[in-house]
């Protein structure tokens, strides 16, 4: 099964890739590229499932648990293990055949919530580095607000709406069509509208500037902070030429 033979880049996935890289090549080769790209992803999928299992052990201790910033990180931990696990399901694309109402899970359910995850990642990852730095400003009322520990959930639900929001169109444009190389099986495809599929380039350049910019707002900020404290015990300097 393969999914997708656009080559537009906001719509190539990795598995899509593997597939097609598959399918392309001979009969006598494709048992031994399944293996190892099967085999390369699970190796990559265990230990990310290892690395946030002990993380999430470690962050839902009652003491980093009472900060915000805990908060976020639990969230964290929590949406990479479900990504990593989407992502493992996505690999039985890679089977030669299957019914069409697994090939419509795999296509619409799985792949969309995969998409989902994904940037909910990179979102939570960008506001905890925000979240962290602005820890050094709490004397604004502004920011204390936006940093209480009772804010966290709210602010993490509404990031997930807003992003799961974000992606609805990619469950209502994926299709299981019948494979024409094969008849017993099935391929994925993403029939967007030209304007759905400008709207989806728009949501893709959100999803990769923002929490971008949230990063190196974070930097800078943490920088400034540095600055002030080191101006505040050095008020004074003396340059000799």
């Amino acid at each position: 099964m393969s999914c997708n033979n656009s080559t537009n880049i906001f719509l190539i996935s990795l598995v899509s890739g593997m597939t097609s890289d598959i399918r392309s090549s001979s009969v006598e080769q494709r048992p031994w590229m399944t293996f190892a790209y099967a085999f390369s992803v699970t190796l990559l999928v265990a230990s990310a499932l290892l690395s946030n299992a002990l993380s999430l052990d470690t962050f839902r201790q009652a003491q980093i648990r009472s900060t915000t910033v805990g908060k976020y990180l639990i969230a964290y931990s929590c949406c990479s293990i479900f990504g990593v696990i989407m992502l493992e399901s996505r690999l039985f694309r890679m089977l030669d055949s299957f019914s069409y109402e697994t090939s419509v899970l795999l296509c619409s359910v799985i792949s969309g919530l995969a998409s989902i995850s994904t940037r909910l990642c990179l979102w939570l990852n960008s506001i905890i580095a925000l979240q962290r730095s602005l820890q050094s400003f709490q004397g604004s009322p502004l920011l204390n607000r936006i940093c209480a520990r009772m804010n966290a959930l709210t602010q993490i639900f509404l990031v997930t709406i807003g992003i799961s929001l974000m992606h609805v169109h990619e469950f209502i444009y994926r299709v299981s069509v019948a494979d024409p190389q094969s008849e017993e099986d099935f391929i994925c495809q993403i029939l967007y509208t030209p304007s759905v599929l400008s709207m989806n380039t728009i949501f893709s350049f959100i999803h990769l500037f923002v929490p971008f910019g949230f990063t190196v707002l974070a930097n800078c900020i943490i920088l400034a902070s540095l600055s002030r404290r080191k101006a505040a015990l050095h008020p004074t300097t003396y340059w000799t030429p």
